[in-house]
């Protein structure tokens, strides 16, 4: 691992800006200087994580860092994106942290406003809306946001339930969120997985007493054909069933409140039923055999089908077919 550093700050950084980037260069500089023009009072650093980069996103971090002194650049082997966000956690210096994804974009006041907002509050994480935008950056016809269900104040673990609304994402993903630099403490990414919000959303929220939901839309996510979430069915996607089935385990252990358990308990059915039925739609023997292996997890989970409240009866009954039947009679691979 390669590190370059800009000129040390003389005084305490306010705000790390963590970015993982993997061959994004089309998109890479206007993310960068959409963080760089930040209208912010504090001090910021920006800290640019290339996994690995093969399309000269690398060179393009170099370039800037030897421009800005707020730019530190680290270079290592690809490992993926949660390896890469770790990296930067790792090297992050201020008081709070923020994610962005490297071929998105800030609007001007995004870290001015968090900021403000866990000041203001107290608080340990402040949220704020997301606008979809076209690959070229323009808004989409009519826009597209995803809105906080309330605006306000609120415990971290009031909002638990708020991940399985449609506009979950709002509170479930990393990177439209300013957090404490104290809620990460001996927290880290699942490396080598998909899907990694899955297994760290529930924990940030956890341990937040106060996170301020706003309704400004001040982060860009750019909507593109070849990016993670927008590629056709891996056995990966399965990593999601991993992450939610923890994400239960969590709360049972932890002693969350009935409906708590009871949403992520169905969510993690729902989303391997989900997976299963897309699969049979494309039989391919590498995903039926992801799915053998992912119903020893689920047969682990089974004895609380009866007991849950947010499922249906036929949902019930799919989860317990598709968790004990051969996978390969349920889905007969393509010959």
């Amino acid at each position: 691992m390669q590190i370059l550093e800009g000129v040390k700050f003389m005084e305490r950084i306010c705000v790390s800006v963590i970015v993982p980037i993997y061959n994004t260069k089309p998109w890479l500089e206007e993310c960068i200087r959409s963080i760089l023009d930040q209208k912010f009072d504090q001090t910021f650093e920006v800290i640019l994580v290339d996994d690995g980069a093969t399309d000269g996103c690398g060179e393009l971090c170099d370039q800037m860092a030897a421009q800005d002194k707020r730019i530190r650049v680290i270079h290592q082997e690809n490992q993926g994106l949660s390896a890469a966000r770790n990296t930067g956690i790792d090297a992050a210096q201020g008081r709070y942290y923020a994610f962005v994804d490297s071929d998105d974009i800030l609007r001007p006041t995004y870290l001015q406003t968090l900021y403000d907002a866990c000041e203001k509050n107290d608080a340990y994480m402040s949220i704020c809306a997301v606008e979809d935008v076209r690959e070229d950056g323009s808004s989409a016809e009519p826009p597209a946001y995803t809105m906080p269900s309330e605006t306000g104040v609120f415990s971290g673990k009031e909002l638990l339930n708020r991940f399985y609304a449609p506009n979950g994402t709002y509170y479930t993903v990393a990177w439209n969120k300013l957090y404490r630099a104290e809620v990460w403490k001996l927290l880290h990414y699942p490396e080598g997985r998909l899907h990694e919000d899955d297994f760290v959303a529930h924990r940030l929220f956890w341990r937040c007493d106060k996170v301020v939901c706003l309704d400004a839309q001040l982060y860009c996510y750019r909507l593109r054909g070849g990016s993670i979430c927008r590629t056709s069915i891996k056995p990966e996607a399965f990593d999601a069933v991993d992450g939610l089935a923890d994400r239960y385990r969590f709360y049972v252990e932890n002693g969350a409140d009935r409906t708590v358990i009871d949403n992520a308990y169905a969510a993690c059915w729902r989303r391997y039923l989900f997976l299963c039925a897309k699969v049979r739609q494309n039989p391919e023997p590498k995903l039926v055999k992801a799915i053998s292996k992912e119903q020893f997890l689920m047969q682990g989970l089974i004895s609380y089908l009866p007991n849950c409240k947010q499922l249906k009866m036929t949902e019930k009954l799919s989860a317990a077919r598709w968790s004990m039947m051969p996978a390969e009679s349920l889905c007969p691979a393509k010959k």
